[in-house]
């Protein structure tokens, strides 16, 4: 054997390990860590449907045990002399969904969105978008529609990999929208602890 060759046959057992040892420094640093762990906009547009919003939210084995979760839809009027009442709630994703997995931690993926929403959704003049709900490691799944009180998207901003959990509740996208009489509103979309 070549001298060259010994020196890359002892090389490659030491590069291994630590490529492997690298994984788990990262996966022991982030356990201290609630929130959004990943998240990607249009990651296969290539998909018949393809999700435009994809998340992965893990949290830490003390928030997953201190009590449940849910994720709902907050929706309310951006002006104070709207016709419309105050903050409506809907659960999009229900507490019996988002348990911990063997690890004794909630660890799910969130996907949100077609490239166009859903016309006349409830009722004439409001669009839906689809949110669909995967447990990782606990075989726990659900999908649901968030209702849009208009037609007219102007804004849509996700939360960003990064984003931690705050006092229970976890912001994942807002969106502004109007209606055909060019009302505002704002909707939520939340993880919170119930």
């Amino acid at each position: 054997m070549k001298t060259a060759n010994l020196f890359y046959a002892g090389l490659l057992p030491a590069v291994l390990a630590a490529g492997m040892a690298r994984p788990f420094a990262a996966m022991s640093a982030e356990t201290d860590f609630s929130g959004i762990v990943s998240y990607v906009f249009e990651p296969n547009p290539q998909e018949i449907k393809p999700k435009s919003y994809n998340w992965e939210i893990t949290l830490t084995k003390s928030d997953s045990q201190s009590g449940v979760y849910e994720i709902v839809q907050i929706t309310r009027p951006t002006s104070t002399n709207s016709k419309g009442v105050g903050p409506v709630e809907s659960v999009l994703v229900e507490s019996k969904m988002i348990s911990a997995n063997s690890d004794g931690v909630v660890d799910f993926n969130l996907y949100v969105g077609d490239k166009a929403p859903k016309e006349n959704m409830g009722r004439r003049g409001h669009v839906g978008e689809p949110i669909i709900f995967s447990g990782r490691g606990t075989g726990k799944g659900a999908s649901s529609w968030i209702v849009l009180p208009g037609s007219k998207i102007g804004q849509v901003v996700p939360t960003t990999r990064g984003t931690r959990l705050s006092n229970g509740s976890l912001g994942l996208l807002r969106f502004t929208v109007s209606d055909d009489r060019g009302e505002q509103f704002q909707v939520d979309v939340v993880l919170r602890r119930r």
